[in-house]
Order: C-alpha cells, then sequence, then structure tokens
C-alpha cells in the first residue's frame, strides 16, 4: 500500500517520536501494572491475614469462658502472627482480663501494655490504658496510674480519665485532688451516664471542701 507525501512525514515523525519517548512510556506502563499487581497482591494478603486473625480471635472469645489456660497460647499466636490487624489487641485486652481473673496481675499487665503499644485505634489504647491504672491502683502503684492516665488520646473517655483520676487520688490522701478530678468528670459526663451516680456518690464521700 502506497502513502502520499504527508501520510509519509506523518509516519516519519510518528517514528521519531516514537524512538525518543516510546520505550520510556513502555518502561512506565510496565511499572504501572506491577505497582498496581503489587498493591493488589497486599490488599489480598492483608485480608487473608485479618480473615485468619478474626477466626483466631473467635476461640479466643470463647476460651475466655471455657479454657483461660489455652486464651492465653491463641492471644500469642495472634500477637505474633497478625500483630498488625485489628484483633490483635483486642486478644491482648481479652487475656488481660482471663489474666486478672486468674489473679496474675503482672501477666495482665504485660498484655495491657501490649495492647498500648500495638493497638492502632487509639480508644482501644485508651481502654487498655484505664485497665492498667486500675491494676497499678490496686498494686499501690499511684504515681505509675496517675502518669497512665494521663496519657489519654481520645477526648470520648474525658470523663472515664478523670474518675480513674479522682480513684487514685483518693488513695493517696489527695482528697482536694480527687474531689477536683470527680468534679470535672461529674461535668463531663452526660445526664444519663450509668456511672454519673457513682461519681456523685464519692464526691459526697469526700465531704466539703
Amino acid at each position: 500500500m502506497a502513502f502520499d507525501l504527508q501520510e509519509q512525514e506523518q509516519i516519519a515523525e510518528f517514528k521519531a517520536w516514537w524512538n525518543d519517548w516510546g520505550k520510556w512510556l513502555a518502561g512506565a506502563l510496565v511499572a504501572g501494572l506491577a505497582a498496581w499487581g503489587g498493591w493488589a497482591g497486599w490488599q489480598s494478603h492483608q485480608a487473608s491475614q485479618a480473615h485468619d486473625a478474626g477466626e483466631l480471635y473467635s476461640q479466643a472469645e470463647t476460651q475466655l469462658q471455657s479454657d483461660p489456660a489455652k486464651l492465653t497460647e491463641t492471644t500469642k499466636s495472634i500477637e505474633q502472627k497478625y500483630g498488625s490487624t485489628a484483633y490483635a489487641a483486642r486478644a491482648s485486652l481479652l487475656a488481660a482480663k482471663a489474666d486478672v481473673n486468674a489473679s496474675k496481675p503482672a501477666d495482665a499487665e504485660a498484655q495491657l501494655k501490649w495492647a498500648i503499644s500495638n493497638a492502632k485505634e487509639a480508644p482501644l489504647r485508651d481502654v487498655a490504658r484505664l485497665r492498667l491504672s486500675a491494676l497499678q491502683l490496686d498494686a499501690g502503684q499511684f504515681d505509675a496510674a496517675l502518669a497512665t492516665l494521663q496519657a489519654r488520646e481520645d477526648d470520648a473517655f474525658t470523663a472515664l480519665f478523670a474518675e480513674a483520676r479522682g480513684d487514685v487520688l483518693v488513695e493517696k490522701g489527695d482528697k482536694a485532688g480527687a474531689r477536683d478530678a470527680y468534679r470535672d468528670a461529674q461535668s463531663k459526663l452526660p445526664k444519663d451516664a450509668p456511672n454519673l451516680k457513682f461519681v456523685e456518690v464519692k464526691l459526697e464521700a469526700l465531704g466539703k471542701d
């Protein structure tokens, strides 16, 4: 098939353009496809990890009541194999609860500290802090408990942390500080909050300024 002069010029221009840019574009296309393939593979891997972790977490929930000793092993497996998933910190909280029930505060503290260091969600980290401060309070570690409560992240936990701080200060003998903490909690709790009455009772027990 013969091309006229204009067509031949267009073909020549395209060949020149391809020599300059074609290989680069082809390389970019290959790189883009490889990146997309890697991203898709990573997404698939993450989904698989979450699924497997979820299966183990379901076992852990059952074991909390039926076999607490086995729960420790299951939690360790989740933490080691699926520590980046949302289930890992939740399993740590379950294991800590089982350890408290079994009168193993040191083990419970280790689980809660793991959750604080590794949970991806701030609310979970704050739940772990509240439970850790309660253990520290029971152990008479008042300054450690106050330091734990000082690290709150989620504003939704402000009232609960204030109440917990008040509990620690009462035991420490700082009635004025405890009173201020309870008042802070009282001011931030919704009127229908189930623990509001408890806070008011604690305030009354401290007496007037």
